[in-house]
């Protein structure tokens, strides 16, 4: 992260860290509200302020969870960070949206699949025939509109290795990954895991990461500078 974002994110009580945080949602969400007012609705537009949305939501949870568990800290930091480097990727290498929007189906389609298998065969035949018809309409959409076929999506590693961002990936990932699965360290050693170095290692980056796509989407929309250029002040 540039030394400028660095500047944005100060060290502080959890009161301070909730204002700061508080600050980023307040200021993505009224991004969002400018983009809607005065951008043209296109792919980008719509992709582009989903993840910005969805950063502003996982922001609210942390927020929110400071006394929690810190697996859910470590959810909100790990899913902002991918956020990040999603749109890191789809803003780089926009030919990668119609990949991206495409994933939503084979998300839905997994889903739906993963549900059939439970079922047996001679029950619920009419729910059955639903799901299946649901599967055969989303398989249509990825036709209809030219997407390309998504058998697997891409891991966020091999994301992070085509922006740039293979250190920050080896750094930090296993870390967060272990603190929202059930690890070993996790399970046997909460006090390690929950220690306020780690809890601040996810705080500032949660905000660092937030700060970037921030940022990026109001490059991409040439957002004027009385709007972009306090983000995550008051």
């Amino acid at each position: 992260m540039s030394k400028r974002l660095r500047d944005h994110v100060v060290e502080g009580n959890q009161l301070e860290l909730k204002k700061n945080v508080d600050k980023i949602i307040k200021k993505s969400r009224f991004i969002i509200r400018w983009i809607d007012r005065n951008v043209a609705r296109t792919e980008k537009r719509v992709i582009l302020v989903n993840l910005l949305s969805s950063t502003s939501d996982y922001l609210e949870l942390m927020k929110s969870s400071l006394n929690s568990h810190i697996s859910v800290l470590a959810l909100c930091t790990r899913n902002i960070y991918e956020i990040n480097i999603r749109a890191r990727s789809l803003i780089e290498h926009q030919d990668e949206m119609a990949k991206w929007q495409s994933e939503a189906v084979t998300d839905k389609v997994q889903t739906l699949e993963g549900i059939l298998s439970l079922a047996n065969e001679s029950e619920n035949i009419n729910e059955q025939s639903i799901l299946k018809s649901e599967i055969d309409r989303l398989n249509g959409l990825v036709q209809k509109y030219g997407f390309p076929v998504v058998k697997q999506p891409a891991s966020t590693g091999n994301i992070a290795n085509k922006v740039g961002q293979e250190g920050e990936h080896k750094a930090l990932f296993k870390l967060y990954s272990k603190l929202v699965h059930p690890s070993s360290y996790l399970v046997n050693d909460y006090g390690g895991a929950s220690s306020i170095e780690n809890q601040k290692t996810l705080q500032i980056h949660a905000q660092l990461y937030a700060h970037d796509t921030v940022s990026r989407v109001c490059e991409q929309f040439a957002i004027p500078y009385e709007v972009s250029k306090p983000y995550g002040q008051a």
